[in-house]
């Protein structure tokens, strides 16, 4: 990702540190450097990597030269990943819009999470490999309408991804903490106005982020990943706590008929399955934020150089991967889903091979 000048939520709700402006020349020396143009390339980077509050030391051509090999290898991945994100999570978004029976209320947080996937495949990456390449080609800073809508639109999508995962965790402890009364109470209606809510929340925050980037609008972002992770851990733990108690009270209730005890396993078994799988969802996505935000803490206090930029753009790669990933979760651990994108992928093949069959049998 190439930055602006502030500290901006972005890369699926990760906090992307950034530097403020600084005077080029008194940072670069022009005679540490080849040419103009090489300063100029490396300049209009934005003085991302300049050794902010440590040492004046300037960057070597060696430096340079993986700065400019990292990018084209980022470019390429972004490139990649961008293709698999936008056509794995346009492929579930059909399914759950075309398949009645997946209109639930969980498979519709579900929904929502994907539509945050498709986005920053269709949308996010395209643009930071268009930044890359403008940086490559031009050996100029990407223009600043490109990184402003780049910054805008990773603040709505980070803060709409988290929202969406704390809900779902909360789904799921509801399913186990309301048994029987889940379906009456959670219904796909009120799921729709949740999702709508996290987008509107996530849109605010990306409003407020263009007026005013002060601490406190920093404080408020970092709260509010604390908050969605703590809500995740603690929703997952009292579902294993509850289930633990189920279990317990299944085998001490030794009069249960038969018939009753198989209906609560069969509810517990389906239920603990449903926790599980979104689980997955929700800890493959904490696990790729917390790489970038590790290093972005390591580089508040210690400072920027070249390893740390390249470390920090790693990272937010492997954020943006987490969109190609979830797709791939989906099929593997909801059977329900993998089962009607299959029908989904085979309807055209079908519907043609009958077509051969009736015209054959009419010749």
């Amino acid at each position: 990702m190439i930055f602006s000048n502030s500290l901006s939520f972005s890369c699926r709700g990760s906090f992307c540190l950034v530097l403020e402006p600084s005077t080029r020349w008194e940072r670069f020396p022009l005679h540490t450097w080849n040419s103009f143009s090489e300063m100029e390339f490396f300049s209009d980077l934005r003085n991302q990597i300049y050794p902010f509050g440590t040492n004046q030391s300037a960057i070597s051509d060696g430096d340079l030269a993986k700065l400019r090999t990292f990018h084209i290898t980022n470019c390429v991945i972004n490139a990649c990943t961008s293709l698999s994100a936008a056509f794995g999570n346009g492929i579930v978004l059909m399914t759950i819009w075309k398949s009645p029976s997946l209109h639930s209320p969980s498979n519709t947080l579900l929904f929502g999470l994907a539509l945050t996937d498709f986005s920053v495949g269709m949308f996010i990456q395209p643009m930071e490999v268009a930044k890359c390449l403008f940086s490559l080609l031009t050996k100029e800073g990407s223009p600043k309408e490109l990184n402003s809508a780049f910054d805008v639109l990773s603040v709505i999508l980070s803060g709409a991804s988290l929202v969406i995962v704390t809900f779902i965790s909360i789904d799921r402890y509801l399913m186990f903490y309301l048994h029987m009364r889940y379906q009456m109470i959670v219904t796909t209606k009120k799921v729709i106005v949740l999702i709508a809510f996290g987008f509107l929340t996530a849109a605010l925050l990306g409003l407020v982020w263009t007026l005013d980037r002060s601490k406190a609008y920093y404080g408020v972002v970092i709260s509010l990943f604390s908050i969605c992770f703590s809500i995740t851990v603690l929703m997952y733990f009292n579902i294993f706590r509850i289930v633990r108690r189920h279990q317990t009270q299944i085998k001490a209730q030794t009069r249960m008929t038969t018939q009753r005890k198989n209906i609560s396993h069969r509810f517990l078994a389906t239920s603990t399955k449903s926790a599980v799988n979104t689980f997955y969802v929700c800890f493959f996505l904490f696990l790729f934020f917390f790489p970038y935000n590790c290093i972005s803490i390591v580089i508040q206090v210690t400072g920027w150089s070249v390893t740390k930029y390249i470390v920090l753009q790693l990272a937010g790669t492997v954020i943006f991967m987490n969109s190609s990933l979830n797709p791939l979760v989906y099929l593997w651990r909801v059977v329900e889903i993998r089962k009607a994108v299959q029908r989904l992928l085979r309807c055209p093949w079908s519907t043609n091979s009958r077509r051969a069959q009736s015209e054959n049998r009419t010749s």
